[in-house]
């Protein structure tokens, strides 16, 4: 695994939350009681907060905003783009109802449905990118390959089994493409990762025009017993969403 996915892992929910709560421990054996009752309390309430959807909300719109849903997939052969890139994300491994094989998660299935959905409109050949960062036996280009072909019935053209972030997710399928001549694409992934996701297919050589699916909607459609209600979901898009953040502060570190 990156040594910035083990960071990524400490420093996100609810792992942060933890060790703010063990400081606090800490901190009030060792007799600093006011400052361990504040770190408690910050983590007490930024858990609540992150478990919201007004919470989750909060956190994924203003990624969410920078990208624009596509309305007229028809019109994007015409613009003269080339092919379909789709971003690889989670998996569910050992699944009991597919005879213990790895496949998909939940997450991915929506990329991957909206990836359909655009490939049937425009009938743009498909990429699909992803290696095994946590060292599976397979890599997640090929599941989503077999998921898009078996539950879809969309077909594949290349598949990029290699990368373990979403930088070497555009490195390498630049290398893949470039040489056909491919350097204009269409990039699926969920909106509040594709800010800095097309930035990085920019910066590998691509012209991209984003594709975002699984935009966080509940925070502004909702009661408010439900909207303040903490939610394993919303906990769900509060993670993710601080993922990107992480990503994005890293990105202005190596290339400000």
């Amino acid at each position: 695994m990156p040594l910035t996915q083990i960071i990524h892992l400490l420093l996100l929910p609810p792992a942060l939350l933890c060790w703010l709560g063990l400081m606090a421990l800490l901190l009030a054996w060792r007799g600093w009681r006011i400052t361990a009752t504040l770190l408690a309390l910050v983590a007490i309430i930024g858990n609540y907060a992150l478990m919201t959807p007004v919470g989750a909300y909060a956190i994924s719109a203003p990624l969410e905003r920078r990208v624009t849903a596509l309305n007229d997939l028809a019109q994007i052969p015409s613009a003269g783009y080339q092919a379909i890139i789709v971003l690889g994300g989670g998996r569910y491994d050992a699944a009991p109802e597919f005879a213990g094989q790895d496949t998909m998660n939940a997450e991915m299935l929506m990329r991957l449905r909206y990836a359909a959905r655009v490939q049937r409109a425009t009938q743009l050949p498909l990429l699909v990118t992803g290696g095994s960062p946590l060292g599976k036996t397979r890599d997640e280009a090929s599941l989503m390959a077999q998921t898009l072909r078996e539950d879809f019935q969309v077909p594949v053209r290349w598949q990029e089994r290699l990368s373990r972030t979403t930088e070497e997710n555009a490195e390498l399928s630049w290398a893949m493409l470039a040489p056909l001549g491919i350097k204009r694409i269409v990039l699926v992934s969920h909106a509040s990762h594709l800010l800095r996701a097309q930035a990085l297919f920019e910066a590998a050589g691509f012209q991209v025009v984003a594709a975002p699916t699984g935009f966080t909607t509940e925070g502004v459609h909702c009661r408010p017993i439900i909207c303040y209600t903490p939610q394993h979901g919303a906990l769900l898009e509060s993670r993710r969403a601080l993922h990107e953040w992480l990503g994005l502060a890293r990105d202005a570190l190596v290339w400000p």
